[in-house]
């Protein structure tokens, strides 16, 4: 702590008051020296103001310097920059930064720089030695020769240096050497490029990878060069049913099905969407249809997708002459549209068996529900014999009783075999099944299925979901579905609660007519059942 004025000045100021008491002291009033005492008292007082105000006014620069001082450091201690100097002899004689110490893990003082800089050559040794054994001039020049980079650990430091002179010693000069640690601005910089070039989603090459390879693909050394446009089927289905998570992972899937199709030397694309391009130098036609085989090989030994992995493929070779990759392209993408329209009906066969397996494995309802569904609802149909049923083609209705509830498979399996009546909030995700199959169809290109599908289990009264339809809004293909449906499986138990009778069970739909059911619907179905 330091010291006040007073306590600095305290011998000063006694002499100065015993002085002063002398000069008052009627006893040496006569005395002849007195006026000589007097003024040198006066001067002695004038002095002593002098001095404090003096001392004053150095403690206040002395508290300014240290602020100053330690603003500096502070500046430099957050500037994420080390600073440090050495001289001659190469030992860091002072470092300015607390970065050094995160930088080199360690405190630096007295160490060769050359040693912390890792460098094991004697290169920068004899660089730095250099500097200071040239000439004024030319020091500048031989600094320029240090690296601009080194590596320290795991850190890669921007290393940039500077001659500095002395006051004290104006022969000679330091270096000050500034250390910026850009190890994260380098993996930044690194992931830019990446993404730039690649598709963050698959991590394949992007479109704008195959633009920049372009003058490299249309030179005579790549011939003959051969192109694969592919365009994976289901996507936007998978998306509408199970979610955009599990439509990118069929395009995680297809993605590595591609690359294990293909050698390290081709170029595998994502073009954009659901369109992957790839690019086969040095590859004829009869290899690249083997490539082709090797892709669809691939795809179907994937299984861990929602839906069957498959795409449609074309293809273009250029043997010799100018290889013009944006007509290959053309030609590979009009070829492989065609074979998606060839092969459309056989995929959405296969989505729909898929689907239909994982229902049945999933949904829990008792075995032969939807053959039962189906043999019925042709019964009841022909039974019915109105204007609305005759129109409608069985291929309809035989694919309503299948896929009536494929909306299903999207919801979690706890709650479509929990044993206990849903919560109200397991029962909002279980309603939402209607929209999924609705949409599923709908993706299907089976407009009219959609929308009956959707209404299903919709009710007379308007209580029904998702759109709260009431009465004739209601499709007659969906009244007429939604009383065979609710009959049979009310006569098969199900995981929370057991099976009635066939005449409890006819009672059960009776009662529901007005409310849940069409009235006569339910009456034709009395009728029906009564001739059974």
């Amino acid at each position: 702590m330091a010291m006040k004025n007073e306590d600095l000045f305290k011998a000063e100021l006694n002499v100065l008051q015993a002085a002063t008491e002398d000069v008052a002291d009627k006893r040496f009033a006569g005395n002849e020296l007195m006026p000589r005492y007097k003024l040198l008292a006066k001067s002695y007082r004038k002095l002593l103001m002098i001095t404090k105000k003096v001392f004053h006014i150095s403690d206040i620069q002395g508290r300014i310097l240290q602020r100053r001082q330690s603003e500096i450091q502070n500046l430099l201690d957050n500037a994420n920059q080390g600073f440090l100097t050495f001289g001659q002899d190469l030992k860091v004689d002072r470092q300015y930064s607390a970065e050094c110490d995160r930088i080199f893990g360690r405190k630096i003082a007295s160490f060769c720089i050359t040693e912390l800089l890792g460098s094991k050559e004697d290169t920068l040794h004899g660089t730095l030695e250099k500097v200071f054994s040239s000439p004024k001039e030319s020091q500048h020049l031989e600094l320029q020769k240090v690296p601009a980079r080194v590596r320290i650990g795991h850190k890669d430091i921007q290393v940039e240096c500077k001659l500095i002179s002395q006051p004290e010693d104006t022969e000679n000069s330091v270096v000050m050497m500034i250390l910026t640690d850009i190890t994260e601005r380098l993996r930044a910089e690194e992931q830019i490029h990446f993404l730039s070039y690649h598709d963050k989603l698959t991590s394949l090459h992007n479109r704008a990878y195959i633009e920049a390879v372009l003058p490299a693909m249309e030179k005579q050394a790549v011939l003959p060069l051969s192109v694969i446009m592919v365009d994976m089927n289901g996507l936007k289905l998978a998306n509408d049913v199970f979610g955009h998570q599990q439509g990118d992972l069929l395009l995680t899937l297809l993605a590595r099905a591609l690359q294990k199709s293909c050698r390290k030397s081709d170029i595998v694309a994502r073009w954009g969407g659901d369109e992957f391009v790839i690019l086969l130098p040095n590859t004829n036609k009869q290899s690249c249809l083997k490539v082709c085989e090797r892709i669809r090989s691939a795809c179907n030994e994937t299984v861990d997708g929602t839906i069957p992995l498959s795409a449609a493929l074309g293809t273009a070779t250029k043997e010799t002459g100018a290889p013009h990759l944006a007509e290959l392209l053309s030609v590979a993408e009009s070829v492989m549209y065609s074979d998606k329209l060839l092969k459309s009906k056989e995929v959405r066969r296969n989505i729909v068996a898929n689907l239909e397996s994982m229902l049945t494995g999933r949904c829990f309802e008792n075995e032969g529900h939807t053959e039962r569904v189906q043999e019925m609802l042709l019964q009841f149909a022909a039974f019915l014999e109105t204007d609305s049923v005759s129109g409608t083609p069985i291929k309809l209705l035989t694919k309503l009783a299948k896929l009536h509830d494929i909306g299903k498979v999207a919801i979690p399996a706890e709650i479509l075999g929990s044993p206990r009546a849903l919560s109200g909030s397991d029962w909002e995700v279980m309603k939402s099944h209607s929209e999924i199959g609705y949409r599923l169809a709908f993706s299907l290109g089976e407009t009219a299925l959609a929308e009956i599908m959707l209404a299903v289990h919709e009710r007379w009264d308007g209580l029904g979901y998702p759109c709260g339809l009431k009465g004739e809004q209601i499709p007659f293909i969906a009244r007429m579905f939604s009383v065979v449906d609710v009959y049979d499986v009310i006569t098969h138990s199900r995981p929370y609660k057991g099976a009635m009778d066939k005449g409890a069970a006819l009672a059960e739909i009776v009662a529901g007519s007005g409310t849940q059911f069409d009235p006569e619907i339910v009456r034709s179905f009395q009728d029906f059942m009564g001739g059974k």
